[in-house]
């Protein structure tokens, strides 16, 4: 095994039990969290990014930026094979340097840099291509390998899937665990970009892959992806501090020691890089702090990241988080309490993230496993963040949304499930089995009981048990922690869960 995947593993483990939930945010003084400078560290002779490496994918149609650092006042000069002319920067006072190549359109030829200074070694980078560079980050469902490597226990099949991950135009980088109190401008830590092997992808984040490989087949581009997520991580710990600027609703989270800490350390040093977009999965360790600002939190994110990119709307896909139990061995039978919907109501926060624009969310209620926080299956998760991308970033004539709740048709004691547009057409059930029933209705006392439900053509009609106070007020599909759904479209991307009712019960 290589040394640095021991190292992810051992970080994993470490990881996951020291974090498994994050400590409730505990009232704070008004105050903002003091900055930290960084400290001055002594400048290398020559050197540019240990983001930019061989065998690394160069994002196409948009320029992209080689940087480093040099004693000061150093002459640099760049030379790239896809693009004939010269580049030179001189080093500043802190001794960094920058140049800037124009766009170049999508190639699978192998190119070239060379970075020179005089009186040092030539920098030689090779093996490049040009094509689609996408960051996915977030906590451990994003980190979890296509190998079973503990904690983890590997994807569904994953030995076969294994075997069979060979693509030599789909590059990796997977930057290592590093929290940061002020914003690094390098990786403090060696990272290797990879070609796409059975011996790199068996490490590589699951989620992740499966995204990069349906991009990469459906558009015959190279398509590299960089994974910087860490396990039992909140998502203030990935917002950098403006995106906490101007935002009285967050600002607890701004105070927290550990905010901004892994965006500082592992997003910052790649803002120089220009990308496709970002990937997201995250929101286990949100859930009990708050999470009614999860919403609102994550828009900041979102905001934060475009904003220090600088690449105008970069587009934001993430992902529902799936069902799952956390009292599913504290109840008699194993299980746990069918009624709770804390994580329900979570995933509506992560729904309304949807108002920000250029955002797209892959819904997981069919492929979860009420038991384990870190369902097997991963591909359907990665797919349909890729279907997002094709749609609504790549323009091409796919299917990215499964049933979206639109409004009911109540008749006294029934009641017609509508769904919007034409998400719902061909509206059947996985496997063709019985629809499972999790569909809830209420009356006037806000009591809700599980409700007879069947598919109409692209409804669902719902008939409301005996004893419901008529008419039938309010219906909630799958609004509890683990309800495993199979109601989906002819796609088969599985109907989002929803509630027609804002109570507060």
């Amino acid at each position: 095994m290589r040394p640095k995947y021991l190292i992810f593993i051992i970080g994993t483990a470490i990881m996951l039990t020291s974090c498994r939930k994050m400590k409730d945010i505990s009232p704070l003084p008004d105050e903002t969290k003091p900055e930290v400078t960084a400290p001055i560290l002594p400048v290398p002779v020559f050197s540019i990014s240990n983001v930019l490496q061989s065998n690394m994918v160069v994002q196409r149609d948009k320029p992209f930026i080689i940087w480093g650092q040099a004693t000061a006042g150093h002459s640099i000069s760049v030379s790239v094979s896809w693009n004939k002319n010269a580049f030179t920067a001189v080093s500043d006072n802190s001794g960094n340097w920058r140049v800037s190549i124009p766009a170049a359109g999508a190639s699978s030829a192998p190119q070239n840099i060379t970075c020179s200074s005089k009186g040092t070694d030539d920098i030689v980078l090779d093996n490049i291509l040009i094509g689609d560079v996408w960051l996915c980050s977030g906590q451990s469902n994003m980190v979890m390998p296509v190998d079973a490597v503990a904690p983890f226990t590997g994807v569904l099949n994953y030995q076969e899937e294994i075997d069979a991950a060979s693509y030599p135009d789909m590059r990796l980088l997977t930057v290592y665990h590093r929290a940061s109190a002020y914003p690094l401008y390098f990786l403090n830590d060696e990272a290797t970009w990879d070609i796409c092997t059975p011996q790199t992808a068996r490490y590589l984040s699951a989620v992740a892959y499966y995204f990069a490989r349906k991009l990469h087949t459906t558009l015959n581009v190279p398509v590299g992806i960089i994974i910087s997520a860490v396990n039992g991580t909140s998502c203030e710990q990935w917002v950098n501090s403006n995106g906490f600027k101007n935002n009285p609703d967050i600002k607890a989270y701004s105070r927290q020691s550990n905010s901004s800490g892994y965006y500082n350390g592992m997003i910052n040093p790649l803002i120089n890089l220009s990308i496709k977009g970002f990937i997201w999965y995250q929101g286990e360790n949100n859930k009990h702090n708050y999470p009614e600002l999860y919403t609102k939190l994550n828009t900041a994110l979102i905001n934060g990241w475009r904003g220090i990119f600088n690449q105008g709307q970069l587009p934001f896909y993430f992902v529902q988080v799936a069902p799952f139990a956390e009292d599913y061995n504290a109840t008699k039978p194993a299980g746990g309490n069918p009624t709770l919907d804390d994580y329900a109501k979570f995933r509506e926060a992560q729904a309304g993230i949807l108002t920000v624009p250029g955002t797209g969310m892959a819904v997981t209620m069919d492929v979860g496993e009420p038991d384990n926080h870190h369902p097997r299956d991963k591909k359907p998760v990665g797919e349909r963040l890729a279907l997002l991308a094709l749609k609504n970033t790549y323009n091409q004539n796919v299917i990215c949304y499964g049933p979206r709740y639109s409004f009911l048709s109540i008749n006294n004691n029934r009641a017609i499930v509508n769904f919007a547009g034409s998400t719902a057409d061909g509206l059947n059930t996985k496997a063709d089995k019985p629809l499972n029933q999790l569909f809830y209705v209420a009356g006037a006392d806000h009591a809700f009981k599980q409700a007879v439900a069947t598919i109409q053509g692209n409804t669902v009609l719902i008939t409301a048990p005996a004893g419901i106070p008529l008419p039938i007020q309010a219906v909630r599909y799958a609004f509890t922690n683990a309800a495993i759904t199979n109601l989906q479209n002819a796609a088969g991307l599985p109907a989002e869960p929803f509630r027609s009712d804002n109570w507060d019960e």
